[in-house]
């Protein structure tokens, strides 16, 4: 089989998409483009420093390296580079809601390495319910659509957790652990012929009245805070 060709989509100053770079290089599929659209804001960042306590700092991207820079995901240039570059695989590296058209633009489609297991964790604080509720934390892989969470399944790995980790130590490692679940997707991807694709993507169970999860209460998260996990 033929490489594909991948490009992976991030924010500026995003912790997600330079630590899926750094595991994608390591694996030795560094992304053939590089798509930087707006920028993670102050309070998100601080965010993300409290609930690892500064233990999550992904390398930054090397500074040479070239980035094709949006102010929106509804810039219509970006559909046109993904054409123009032949992008098999577009990765999510957080980046918010995709939409069409250019969700359908990529061959294979947008991979999302979703923190739960779908479709029974959708929406927010997924991590974080799964901890409460005595439940692995599974990310899954799936193609992304216009709805939350909701597109068909590709790959799913539970997350090792080891048993001296705290609640920050979990959160620091867990786009790391979706880093290597979306690696094992995009192996999938390769070693299956084009023609085959559709195939790889598994439609989600049916699950009539099953909601996205909401934000997980502070006082939940302040007790998952308190303990190993």
């Amino acid at each position: 089989m033929s490489p594909i060709r991948t490009a992976l989509f991030f924010q500026d100053g995003n912790f997600i998409g330079r630590e899926y770079f750094s595991r994608l290089v390591h694996a030795g599929r560094t992304p053939d483009l590089l798509v930087c659209v707006g920028r993670m804001t102050p309070e998100s960042i601080e965010i993300e420093k409290i609930r690892t306590a500064g233990r999550w700092n992904p390398p930054s991207l090397p500074a040479n390296a070239p980035i094709h820079r949006y102010d929106r995901l509804a810039d219509e240039a970006i559909p046109v580079l993904l054409k123009a570059e032949r992008i098999d695989v577009a990765i999510q590296g957080g980046v918010g809601l995709l939409k069409n058209p250019l969700i359908s633009t990529p061959k294979f489609g947008f991979l999302n390495p979703h923190p739960g297991r779908l479709p029974q964790y959708r929406g927010s604080s997924c991590p974080e319910w799964a901890i409460w509720n005595g439940d692995p934390v599974v990310i899954t892989a799936h193609v992304v659509d216009e709805g939350l969470d909701s597109g068909p399944l590709v790959h799913a790995g539970a997350m090792p957790i080891k048993s001296d980790w705290d609640y920050h130590d979990f959160r620091a490692n867990l786009y790391g652990h979706c880093a290597t679940v979306l690696i094992e997707a995009l192996n999938k991807i390769e070693k299956t012929d084009r023609a085959d694709w559709d195939a790889l993507k598994a439609p989600q169970p049916d699950t009539p009245g099953l909601r996205p999860l909401q934000r997980i209460p502070d006082e939940k998260l302040a007790e998952i805070g308190r303990a190993h996990v």
